[in-house]
């Protein structure tokens, strides 16, 4: 009894297809293992979250933020707190909002080696996540946030009570 063979260019093909199918899997995993550890998202009382949040301003007390937003204003970046040159070695940037209208506060850290991946040398926050922002104005480079040192980078409330803060360590 004579036995079929698959072709090589065949047996390549479908080999071709399973490592590509198995990198897809991963990463996607790695995407949804990524977003869960670094993201958490809770309901929550206005109280609470106002605790959480003066517990988070407590750490810096007396301390200006590098972006300043007013209602309606263009945002200031105060350039003129940097520390020196670009050398601060920065672990993580974290945010944490409230959103008042849901109920919901979400907290978020980022790892400063992924925002270095970015290819645009500028960055923005909270692209309309139910906070009003508008972040496309405040154009902020890694470097800026590097010369400014660990501290506090943002902390505003919108005009519907929503509230962000958002410092590096």
């Amino acid at each position: 009894m004579a036995q079929k063979r698959i072709p090589t260019w065949a047996a390549v093909l479908i080999a071709g297809v399973i490592i590509v199918g198995m990198l897809a899997v991963a990463a996607v995993g790695g995407a949804a293992f990524f977003i869960y550890r670094h993201v958490n998202t809770s309901f929550t009382g206005q109280e609470s979250a106002t605790e959480q949040f003066s517990a988070a301003r407590a750490r810096f007390a007396g301390q200006r933020p590098l972006i300043e937003l007013a209602h309606g204003d263009e945002p200031v970046v105060h350039r003129e707190l940097a520390k020196g040159t670009p050398g601060h070695r920065l672990d993580s940037i974290r945010v944490l909002a409230y959103d008042l209208r849901a109920g919901k506060l979400v907290r978020v850290s980022i790892p400063f080696w992924l925002l270095r991946l970015v290819p645009s040398n500028h960055f923005s926050f909270l692209n309309d996540n139910g906070i009003e922002i508008d972040s496309d104005r405040v154009r902020l480079t890694i470097e800026d946030l590097e010369r400014h040192g660990p501290g506090l980078v943002l902390d505003t409330r919108d005009r519907h009570g929503a509230q962000v803060l958002i410092w590096t360590e």
